[in-house]
């Protein structure tokens, strides 16, 4: 590729990114489904919660054991009152997927393997996926995966995505005056922004750029352009969408608030797929105590986003995955504030739509991963670990797309899917 292209490419693509992959098609379902990821960023320790363990193979907090009429487990506490409220809520249509070996103690690759189910940040995540075939069968979504926590990976799908969060990709699509908005000699300096009749002129001009540059080409080049191109138009949707004006769109920080827009979003047809970050410190070297805290406002944040999906009626069609790269160590270290080190497992919470509810997978009293059978989550010895890539494929087919695709030689894991 040519400089001159390769600078067009980059620089007329901020905004929803450039590239995408050839378009499938699917049997289009009778209502469209969402998905909704919420990861706890810095590593959970799942014996406050999903995975309850006793001494002496682990050190865990105090609680008891909760078990629910649909085989739901999980440890509740008096202190942390929000977790039992989550699940006496919603038990009936949450699974608890333990046991999934991560091999990776370093936050960074962890954190690819569990979202993408590879080794590559530069694969897109499930989310990613899921909102690229979404718009199969709806290509009116002007946004199919929106980033509201800052931490999603779209690799080659890029162009179905925007960021809000470290970048701000929608906040500069809507009001086009901060995207060039300028510091000099610690002066702000008025904002910037095209008429109407220049704004029209550049779009017709990137619009022509880009089709002249499609003519004979082929392959990923070709496809590349494409998504470029369509992108444009998401982008012109999104400026136009009179819900979008409305919301405070960039300034929600909490959990709940990035759910809240997540929610009008999926319910205004805008995006079918949503990446939220919990903005919670779970990396508790030096302070287990921490864990407890970030649990109990955890689950008082997933309530809420929960209450707002039942409220919108889409919870029985959006699939929420909760999720964090790896747990904690089973035994506390020697820190003068004892906490708990990083333990290449972990956890996650699945509940909403098409989940059969009840625990699946398995670690033993030692917080070690336990083998068990790919198609219904139980502990066996002639089945194997449960792996990333495992977990990743089982939720890509629950969410009706073609794990092998994009997850090479790895069986799905259907042991919580309806």
């Amino acid at each position: 590729m040519s400089a001159t292209r390769r600078h067009f490419l980059v620089t007329t693509a901020a905004g929803l990114g450039a590239l995408a992959v050839p378009k499938v098609s699917f049997a289009a379902p009778a209502e469209p489904r969402f998905f909704l990821v919420v990861f706890a960023r810095g590593a959970w320790d799942v014996t406050y919660c999903l995975d309850p363990k006793a001494p002496p193979g682990c050190d865990v907090p105090a609680g008891e054991v909760t078990r629910y009429p649909s085989g739901v487990r999980v440890l509740t506490s008096a202190e942390r009152p929000s977790i039992r409220a989550f699940f006496d809520a919603h038990a009936q249509r949450s699974a608890v997927v333990n046991g999934i070996w991560i091999g990776s103690v370093a936050h960074v690759p962890s954190r690819v393997r569990i979202l993408t189910g590879t080794r590559s940040e530069r694969n897109p995540d499930v989310a990613a996926i899921f909102a690229a075939e979404a718009t199969a069968k709806q290509p009116g979504l002007a946004l199919p995966y929106v980033d509201l926590g800052g931490g999603a990976y779209a690799g080659p799908l890029a162009s179905f995505m925007g960021r809000v969060g470290n970048t701000n990709q929608l906040v500069t699509l809507l009001n086009r005056a901060k995207a060039f908005r300028a510091e000099a000699k610690g002066k702000a300096q008025p904002g910037f922004e095209f008429t109407g009749q220049e704004q029209a002129a550049l779009a017709k001009f990137v619009a022509a750029r880009a089709d002249a540059e499609r003519q004979g080409k082929s392959g990923p080049e070709a496809q590349a352009l494409d998504g470029f191109r369509t992108s444009l138009d998401r982008a012109e949707a999104l400026r136009r969408d009179p819900q979008l004006r409305g919301m405070a769109v960039g300034t929600a920080t909490s959990l709940a608030q990035q759910g809240e827009l997540a929610v009008a979003m999926f319910k205004g047809g805008v995006s079918a797929a949503a990446f939220l970050d919990s903005r919670l410190d779970w990396d508790t070297h030096d302070s287990i105590a921490d864990q407890g805290k970030a649990h109990e406002q955890l689950f008082a944040e997933l309530g809420t986003i929960a209450r707002r999906l039942e409220e919108a009626g889409l919870l029985a069609r959006t699939t929420v995955a909760v999720l964090s790269e790896f747990t904690r160590t089973p035994k506390l270290n020697s820190q003068p504030e004892p906490g708990k080190d990083h333990w290449p497992l972990t956890s996650a919470l699945l509940f909403g739509g098409g989940v059969r509810a009840g625990v699946y997978g398995a670690t033993d009293e030692k917080l070690g991963a336990m083998r068990v059978r790919m198609d219904d989550g139980a502990p066996a010895d002639g089945g194997r670990l449960l792996q990333f890539d495992n977990f990743a494929a089982g939720l890509l087919e629950h969410l009706g797309a073609p794990s092998g695709r994009w997850i090479a030689n790895a069986e799905p894991f259907r042991g919580p899917f309806a």
